[in-house]
C-alpha cells in the first residue's frame, strides 16, 4: 500500500500526462463552438506542455506564464468582446485551464486542474446535451475522478486498478440518489438563468427567404430537423411534405413573405383521411412551426396563419413536442382579389422576350390553366434540365438565366422560376418552403426529417380547386440527376433523389446512424422533455398527486436521506468487513469497553491508549505494543501480511 500523498509533493510524469490528456479531452468538443483564435491558443498552450513532459525545459518561466495569462486574456476579449455570457467566459476558462496545466508544482494544483476540468464538462451542456455529448461527459468525469482518487494515494500498489474499482462503486453508488432527484426535484417552466439571445443553440436549416444556394447549401447537413410519430399508418413518403414559410413575393432573385393578403386561414371546403401525429421539434430560435400539408388546426401555443403555417407564440429555443391533425386530400377556397394580385406580381426587368414568348406558345395551345401547368412540367422534363447541388453561376437576370442558359440547379431554382411563369402565364403562385421526406425508423417507430431534407415547391391557384401543390423538381428527368451531388453514402436520399439501391456497407452504416438516432430520441423523450407535466403525471400514477409543493419537497428530502442512509449503511459494512486493520482495532475497542474502559466518541487511538494506560496502568504494556504497530500500518500506508500477523498476535496476547 502506497502512503497517503502530502499536497505540496509534486505530481509524477505519468499523472500530469492522464491530467493533460483529460483536459484535451475536456476541451475537444468546443471545437464546434468557439473562435479560431481561442482553439489556437488551446493547442499552442497544451502542445507546450505536452513537449514539456519530454523536456521540461520547455515549460515557461513564472514571468513568461504571465504574459501567457494576459495574452489569453486579450485573446477572449477580441474574439467576444467580453468576458461575460456563456462564449466569452466559456473561452476564458478554457484558456486559464490550459495555462494552469504549465504550472504543476505540486499535487494541489493538478488536483484543481481535474476539478476544473470536471467543471469545463458541466459548461459544455450550455452548448449541447445530446444522449452521445452526456455519455461522453460521463466518461471524461469518471476518468477525472478515478486520477483524483489515485491522486490521493493510500492506495495498493496496482493504485490506479483500485482507483477505478473505487470510482465505479461512488458512480454506482449515486445513481439511486441521481433518479430520485430527476423525480422528485421541483421543475421549473422556464430556466433559472437567461443566457440571452447569442447563446442559442438553434440550428434551423430554414430561412425567412429564398434565393439560389439557400437550401442547396444545407443538403450535405444531416444534423435532425424533427421527428414524426404517427398515431396510425404512416403515409408513403412521397406525399410528406412539411410546411413551413409561405413566400409572395420576389424581387426577381430573391422571395420573401411580405404582408398576408388573406386575414385569416381560407376554409378547407373538403378535407378527407385526416392524419393525426406527433411532432418534436429541434431547437430553431424561430417561431415558425412544421406541419404536414394541410393542417386543420393550430397546437397548444400556436396559431394558424392566414396561409394555414403555423406560427408559435414565442420562439422554439428547447425542444417542443406538439400534436396535429392534417388533411392529405383537401380542396381549399379559392383566393380573393388582393392575393390573386399579389400572387401575378412580376417585377418588369425580370421578363424577357424569349420568357414571354415561351409562356404565349403555352397559352395559344392550352387555354386551360392546368394544361398550362402541365405543359410547364413537361418543358422540365423533356428539355435538357439537370438537377445538381453546384449549378454554373448565374447572370443579371436568374430567372432567364437558368431557363435558357444553365439549366442546372437545386430545388429553390426549380421553384422560382417555374412560379415567375405560372404568373407570367396568368395563374396565381407563390413559393412554399419546408422540407420533402425523411428516414422511417423502424427501430424507433418514428420518421426522422433531417435538414438535408429541406426543400421549395409551389402552390396555384386553380379556379374551382383553390390552392393546388406543384413540385417542379419532382418533373426533372432522373437521368440527369447529378449523382455525384445526389448520392449521400450515410444519410437518407429525399424522394426527388431516388437512386440506385445502398449495397451492403451502406445500409449497414444508415442502420447504424439510425440506431444512434433511437438512442437520441430515447433520450429527448425520457431526459430532455421531462418537463413540469410529465413530473405531475408520474407522480398522479405514484399516488402523490394530492400532496401539493410542500409534502413533494417533504418527499424529496426523505427519499434523499432514506437513500443516503443505505448507501452509508452499505459502505459501513463494506468497510468493516474488507479492512482488517479496522477489524482488529474494532476488537480492541469492545475488550477495553468490556474491562471498563469504552472509548469517547472523540478520541483517536492515540488519545484513547494514554487514557486507558492512565486508568489502568496494568494495560499500559499491551496498549502501547498493539498501537505501536497499528498507527504506522494505519496512518502511513506501511502494511503488509507480517504487520496483520503481528497486529494479531499483539491483540491475542490479552484478548
Amino acid at each position: 500500500m502506497n502512503k497517503v500523498k502530502h499536497p505540496l509533493e509534486r505530481p509524477e510524469r505519468r499523472q500530469i500526462l492522464g491530467a493533460s490528456l483529460l483536459v484535451s479531452a475536456a476541451c475537444a468538443p468546443f471545437i464546434h463552438h468557439l473562435e479560431p483564435q481561442i482553439l489556437a491558443f488551446l493547442a499552442l498552450v497544451l502542445g507546450v506542455r505536452f513537449i514539456a513532459l519530454r523536456w521540461p525545459a520547455a515549460l515557461p518561466n513564472p514571468w513568461l506564464r504571465a504574459l501567457l495569462a494576459f495574452a489569453g486574456i486579450a485573446n477572449c476579449l477580441a474574439a467576444y468582446h467580453t468576458l461575460n455570457g456563456r462564449d466569452g467566459g466559456s473561452a476564458l476558462l478554457l484558456s486559464m485551464l490550459a495555462l494552469k496545466l504549465l504550472e504543476l508544482d505540486g499535487r494541489r494544483d493538478l488536483r484543481l486542474v481535474l476539478i476544473l476540468s470536471g467543471f469545463v464538462c458541466a459548461v459544455l451542456f450550455l452548448f449541447e446535451d445530446s444522449f452521445f455529448t452526456t455519455l461522453y461527459v460521463a466518461l471524461i468525469a469518471f476518468a477525472l475522478v478515478v486520477l483524483l482518487i489515485e491522486l490521493q494515494g493510500g492506495l495498493p500498489d496496482a493504485g490506479l486498478k483500485t482507483a477505478a474499482r473505487i470510482g465505479t462503486q461512488l458512480a454506482l453508488q449515486s445513481a439511486p440518489l441521481t433518479l430520485v432527484l430527476f423525480v422528485l426535484f421541483p421543475r421549473l417552466d422556464a430556466p433559472l438563468w437567461n443566457l440571452g439571445p447569442e447563446q442559442s443553440k438553434g440550428t434551423s436549416g430554414l430561412t425567412e427567404s429564398l434565393e439560389p444556394g439557400n437550401l442547396s447549401e444545407l443538403v450535405l447537413n444531416d444534423e435532425p430537423a424533427f421527428r414524426v410519430r404517427f398515431a396510425g399508418e404512416r403515409p408513403s413518403t412521397e406525399r410528406l411534405y412539411w410546411r413551413a414559410l409561405v413566400l409572395w413575393q420576389t424581387d426577381g432573385r430573391r422571395w420573401t413573405q411580405g404582408t398576408s393578403p388573406t386575414p385569416s386561414p381560407a376554409p378547407l371546403i373538403n378535407s378527407d383521411r385526416p392524419i393525426a401525429y406527433e411532432i418534436v421539434l429541434e431547437p430553431t430560435d424561430q417561431r415558425w412551426l412544421f406541419a404536414l400539408d394541410l393542417p386543420l388546426a393550430a397546437p397548444e401555443g400556436s396559431i394558424l396563419g392566414p396561409e394555414h403555417q403555423l406560427i408559435a407564440d414565442q420562439p422554439v429555443s428547447v425542444l417542443k413536442r406538439y400534436r396535429l391533425t392534417s388533411a392529405l386530400d383537401y380542396r381549399t377556397a379559392e383566393p380573393g382579389e388582393a392575393a390573386r394580385a399579389l400572387a401575378l406580381a412580376v417585377p418588369a426587368w425580370v421578363v424577357t422576350p424569349r420568357m414571354r414568348r415561351l409562356v404565349e406558345g403555352w397559352r395559344v395551345e392550352h387555354p386551360d390553366d392546368w394544361a398550362v401547368v402541365q405543359q410547364a412540367l413537361v418543358y422540365f422534363n423533356r428539355e435538357a434540365f439537370h438537377y445538381t447541388l453546384i449549378p454554373p453561376p448565374l447572370g443579371a437576370n436568374p430567372i432567364d438565366g437558368f431557363l435558357f442558359e444553365t439549366r442546372s440547379g437545386y430545388c429553390e431554382h426549380y421553384a422560382s422560376s417555374f412560379a415567375i411563369l405560372m404568373r407570367l402565364a396568368g395563374i396565381p403562385a407563390r413559393v412554399i418552403l419546408g422540407y420533402l421526406g425523411g428516414e422511417e425508423n423502424t427501430l424507433g417507430g418514428y420518421t426522422l426529417v433531417r435538414q438535408s431534407d429541406a426543400h421549395a415547391w409551389v402552390e396555384i391557384a386553380i379556379r374551382g380547386r383553390g390552392w393546388v401543390r406543384v413540385d417542379p423538381t419532382a418533373a426533372v428527368d432522373p437521368r440527369r440527376i447529378d449523382r455525384r451531388a445526389g448520392a449521400r453514402l450515410l444519410s437518407p436520399r429525399p424522394v426527388r433523389l431516388e437512386l440506385e439501391a445502398p449495397t451492403g456497407l451502406v445500409r449497414w452504416a444508415r442502420n447504424l446512424r439510425l440506431f444512434a438516432d433511437t438512442l437520441e430520441a430515447t433520450w429527448q423523450n425520457w431526459v430532455l422533455d421531462f418537463s413540469v407535466k410529465d413530473q405531475r403525471r408520474l407522480l398522479e400514477r405514484l399516488g402523490f398527486d394530492n400532496w401539493g409543493e410542500y409534502g413533494l419537497a417533504g418527499l424529496m428530502i426523505l427519499a434523499v436521506s432514506s437513500t443516503l442512509g443505505t448507501i452509508l449503511l452499505v459502505l459501513m459494512r463494506e468497510r468493516s468487513s474488507q479492512d482488517p486493520l479496522e477489524q482488529l482495532y474494532a476488537r480492541l475497542c469492545q475488550e477495553l469497553a468490556r474491562r471498563g474502559v469504552p472509548r469517547l466518541a472523540h478520541e483517536g487511538p492515540l488519545d484513547y491508549g494514554r487514557r486507558v494506560a492512565a486508568l489502568r496502568p496494568e494495560l499500559a504494556p499491551w496498549i502501547e505494543g498493539f498501537l505501536r504497530l497499528y498507527v504506522p500500518a494505519r496512518y502511513g500506508g506501511k502494511v503488509g501480511p507480517e504487520t496483520l500477523k503481528d497486529l494479531v498476535h499483539a491483540l491475542k496476547r490479552r484478548v
